[in-house]
């Protein structure tokens, strides 16, 4: 094409200015979750059912709507240009940018002795928003054109190589390197032979690069150094006097390939639409493999259960029960698993337009002081709102996308830079391309959980900062002067207040200078931190102790052994309590499935009229075997599911770099240190596990602290009354203890948990994905933080 034309065609696309309005659309939503994309892809089923039934019973677009858009177009253009040949060849181009985006079909009809093309209607629908991207498309060059029907491995429009491919080479080969029209027709002919380059199915990414690259060595002396003497100088041989004419030295086969701009543009665009040219795409094969990893402990006691009780049901009735209980099993088993995604898919894409709507919330005090009573709400509905979405979705779409980001990352880097072979350098582009595509996942996946983790840290912050002054105020108003004995029994009794910790679990009031943390204030008349007090079932502990043995008196280390067993005592009570809770609740989950797979049974036979087959009930029998089976299973699952959390905490322990030594782990080559991905799955493990007590951590931090605020708003009224009255008179010492404590005790909880796994699992995404970029710095373009 002319150097007018085509520079019409490439300047209409700004890639900057897309990326700008696309990223400022996205600053105000919280982004897309896979559950949002997944009911996008079943609502387009039906939609996609629904047109394809439209074109069988209905209409095409009329040719006519087709024909009067395409001769709007060819208007323009014709009005900047007289020339036929350009016309005809820009009258063509517009057609197969319309055809792209299914406006029109392209066609070959003989009329004559000659074929000419017919466009006739497409099957979209012609819209304002369909013609913007027509008029975009209108303006790429052809070769851009043709690498989009070729990322998304469309056939091309009848005639394309002849009629616009070549002509474009032609073209371009006359413009770049100043040579007339006969050695470009030879040229470009002759290398389209080379590459076998005759018809319109042979068109593809690879030839179009080896044209473009055998062009730029044929007509571009960059082959040749510098310090070698150009071929042109050199001098015939002097037949008389061989030995007087200097050496010369033939041009060097040029093999250095290179793509441009719009090549790589090319790779990114087939990459990010999830395909590739040289590389596997194993995508889908690394999701079900993780999926399995994540959950073999369910995979392997489910299978195991399931075996067993084919087994029994098979002695029972020969052989035939076995079977059938076992397709019962895995079918409702698919029904059920189905059924609870989709419920699950439509509760995350209502939770996500619930934390839209409350996204608006301010944490400013208002003119009393306090947080507004509709923002409060807003904010607790944010969180509770990506909690769900975090724990159910986001931490394993973290966890996916880091870890595809971290194998491409190293795919790329083991590559060896070689620019003599073609499918090396695209190689080498395609590893840079999918880098960048997995970071812009890794940071599209982790928005949602840095904006609720920068939310929970921000309100945490802000209840600190108007924490402080309350806090030193209370000290000098209530304890200050408060004999250290009876300030250290005020507190000990208000810890173990049911409203500071509830009555589920114990606080050791004096462990690790507990009072000292409250109070900074205090070092001198603290007395020590070794002993350890008891909680409110270690006290009575120490009640029966001293009622059945008065003489005995222990000492403060024996008191403190004493105490620590018996907070070890109430720990197991409490563990097999909650284990005990959590098997009922998938025990009566089991037993609703059977309930109704016994139903469906019921009524097959009923329908069918065959002999009803009597298969062992869910719900275990008072026999001794059922009784076996069901402890069996019982234990099974409760001290795998421990065994598996304290095997993740001990990881845990190495990862955060409290436990000295390697990280290592098995495989089937023995043992080895353990990747960044199994890293980040073991945190997102346990982050998933804390996400819920965090957030209601959180909310319970936010009740106690406006009780304090309400405090002391009253005081500060009481102030106003009587200027004479002591500060925080109306409250008592107890009371503020417990107000004190309750407040330090979610909010001691919410810091370890931030310096947990939830914490880790967010800076660990940061500074691994930070240290990939800087691995990758020669390679890609700096980037911006996640």
């Amino acid at each position: 094409m002319p150097p007018e034309v085509r520079n019409r065609r490439g300047s209409s696309l700004s890639t900057v200015g897309q990326q700008k309005a696309s990223a400022a659309s996205e600053d105000s939503r919280l982004g897309q979750i896979d559950y949002g994309r997944w009911q996008g892809r079943i609502v387009s089923v039906f939609s996609g059912i629904g047109s394809f039934f439209k074109r069988i019973f209905g209409r095409n677009l009329s040719a006519a709507k087709a024909l009067r858009v395409y001769d709007a177009f060819r208007h323009e253009v014709h009005v900047e240009h007289s020339s036929p040949i350009q016309r005809s060849l820009h009258d063509y181009h517009i057609a197969c940018a319309m055809a792209y985006h299914r406006v029109c079909v392209l066609n070959e009809e003989k009329q004559g002795h000659q074929m000419k093309l017919v466009l006739s209607g497409g099957s979209e629908k012609i819209s304002n928003r369909l013609l913007s991207e027509v008029r975009k498309t209108v303006s790429c060059s052809t070769v851009e054109l043709t690498y989009m029907y070729l990322s998304e491995d469309r056939d091309l429009p009848v005639g394309f190589l002849r009629r616009a491919l070549v002509p474009d080479l032609i073209q371009g080969v006359m413009r770049d390197y100043r040579v007339n029209a006969d050695i470009a027709v030879t040229a470009i002919n002759e290398l389209a032979g080379k590459v076998g380059l005759s018809k319109d199915s042979d068109i593809t990414f690879e030839r179009i690069l080896e044209i473009k690259n055998e062009l730029r060595w044929r007509f571009t002396p960059e082959a040749s150094s510098p310090d070698q003497p150009d071929v042109g100088s050199s001098r015939p041989v002097d037949p008389a006097n061989p030995a007087a004419t200097p050496p010369g030295l033939e041009k060097p086969g040029a093999t250095r390939y290179v793509l441009d701009e719009v090549d790589k543009a090319h790779i990114q665009n087939v990459v990010d639409k999830g395909g590739g040219i040289k590389l596997k795409n194993t995508d889908t094969r690394n999701r079900i493999k993780r999926y399995f990893l994540r959950n073999k402990r369910d995979f392997t006691l489910n299978t195991f259960a399931m075996v067993v009780s084919a087994v029994l049901t098979g002695l029972v009735t020969g052989g035939i029960g076995a079977a059938i209980s076992l397709f019962s099993y895995i079918a409702w088993c698919g029904i059920w698993s189905g059924g609870t995604e989709m419920i699950r898919m439509t509760r995350a894409v209502r939770a996500l337009q619930r934390a839209e709507c409350s996204a608006d919330y301010k944490l400013d005090v208002n003119d009393l002081g306090v947080l507004s009573e509709i923002d409060d709400e807003k904010f607790r509905t944010f969180l509770k709102s990506l909690r769900y979405i975090c724990s159910h979705e986001t931490l394993t779409r973290i966890f996916n996308a880091y870890s595809e980001l971290e194998k491409d990352a190293l795919t790329r880097l083991e590559m060896r830079e070689d620019e003599t072979h073609l499918e090396a350098v695209i190689r080498l582009e395609e590893g840079k391309a999918r880098y960048l595509y997995r970071r812009g996942n890794l940071k599209e996946a982790f928005k949602l959980y840095k904006r609720f983790y920068t939310a929970s840290v921000s309100d945490v912050e802000r209840m600190d900062k108007e924490w402080e002054p309350v806090l030193n105020e209370l000290w000098n108003c209530k304890f200050k002067n408060m004999d250290p004995d009876e300030r250290e029994r005020l507190f000990n009794d208000a810890a173990n207040d049911p409203r500071v910790i509830g009555k589920s679990y114990h606080f050791k009031t004096r462990q690790t200078g507990w009072l000292q943390k409250v109070f900074p204030q205090m070092t001198s008349d603290f007395k020590g931190e070794d002993s350890t007090s008891s909680s409110e079932a270690v006290e009575e502990l120490e009640k029966a102790l001293e009622e059945e043995m008065p003489d005995i008196e222990l000492t403060e280390e024996e008191r403190s052994r004493f105490n620590t067993h018996a907070n070890r005592v109430a720990s197991a009570l409490i563990l097999a309590k909650n284990g005990v809770r959590s098997y009922i609740k998938g025990w009566l989950k089991g037993a609703a499935k059977s309930t109704m797979v016994h139903g469906f049974k019921v009524g097959w036979h009923a329908v069918e009229g065959v002999p009803k087959i009597e298969i062992s009930p869910y719900l275990p029998r008072p026999s001794v075997d059922g009784l076996i089976i069901f402890g069996f299973f019982f234990l099974a699952d409760l001290f795998v599911n421990r065994y598996n959390q304290r095997i993740n905490k001990e990881r845990f322990e190495h990862i955060a770099g409290r436990k000295a030594g390697k990280n290592l782990t098995w495989d089937w080559y023995g043992q080895r240190e353990r990747t960044g991905r199994e890293e980040m799955n073991t945190m997102r493990r346990l982050a998933k596990d804390d996400l819920e007590d965090f957030v209601d951590r959180i909310l319970k931090l936010h009740d106690s602290h406006k009780d304090i605020m309400e405090e002391v708003r009253l005081k500060d009224t009481l102030r106003e009354i009587d200027p004479t009255s002591p500060a925080f008179a109306r409250l008592d010492n107890k009371e503020a203890a417990v107000l004190i404590l309750r407040r330090q005790y979610h909010h001691q909880i919410i810091s370890e948990m931030m310096m947990g796994a939830i914490g880790k699992y967010y800076d660990s995404v940061i500074t691994k994905t930070g240290l990939w970029d800087q691995e990758m710095g020669k390679i890609i373009p700096p980037q911006s933080a996640l």
